[in-house]
């Protein structure tokens, strides 16, 4: 079973055999992986770093987290409140 596209996001960069590669492609690179190579994968994509999975170098470098002009993490959407509280 290969990763889902939504299991590497937008902003990370992933290269293979040190050749650039897009997000469909690492999906179909994947159809033969074990369930160890998947969780392996995934959190490596996370994260960042380098992984070899069936004689192959993969390169992950996560993209920026959003972040306010403090350098801190974005909050999201400021709550709402309602007639309830």
């Amino acid at each position: 079973m290969p990763i889902k596209l939504i299991s590497v996001t937008k902003t990370t960069s992933i290269s293979v055999d040190t050749r650039k590669v897009e997000r469909a492609e690492v999906v179909t690179l994947s159809y033969d992986w074990s369930e160890r190579d998947i969780t392996l994968f995934k959190k490596i994509v996370k994260q960042g770093g380098k992984v070899n999975i069936k004689g192959k170098k993969y390169i992950c470098i996560p993209g920026e987290k959003v972040t306010n002009s403090q350098s801190q993490r974005d909050g999201g959407a400021a709550k709402m409140h309602g007639p309830e509280e």
